[in-house]
């Protein structure tokens, strides 16, 4: 059996783990999400920003083309098939870094679920030791 330093050890490297994970995420998030300035003033559009640009950019196109050409506009859900495979088509480094960027978040938020999930067993453990 592990003794109650050795429970609080682990226990608190667990937490740092989280702590840090938690400001990576936050990190992660914020380039993920936002806009800001850079040191030369100039502004920096978010990941997740550029590419729904582009998305909706894309379904305007196809509507404004169906128009232009007296078609029907194609269904929602086509439309928004054809923009996201024009996206990949005409911006593949943008569609990239946003999945890797939003596979990264959520492999980030899981590893932190999972974290939390340890430091609890670690408490039930620290709990049944002062009984």
């Amino acid at each position: 059996m592990r003794s109650g330093v050795e429970i609080l050890r682990d226990l608190d490297d667990a937490c740092r783990q989280v702590q840090s994970k938690s400001v990576d995420l936050d990190r992660g998030l914020k380039t993920f999400g936002e806009s800001h300035i850079d040191d030369d003033g100039q502004l920096i559009q978010g990941t997740r920003l550029r590419y729904e640009v582009a998305i909706d950019e894309e379904l305007l196109r196809i509507h404004e083309e169906a128009m232009k050409e007296g078609k029907r506009v194609p269904a929602e859900d086509l439309r928004g098939a054809m923009a996201r495979m024009a996206v990949r088509q005409k911006h593949p480094a943008l569609v990239a870094e946003y999945e890797a960027q939003k596979t990264w978040i959520n492999a980030l938020k899981l590893s932190i679920s999972n974290q939390k999930a340890v430091i609890s067993g670690y408490q039930s453990l620290r709990r049944g030791e002062a009984s």
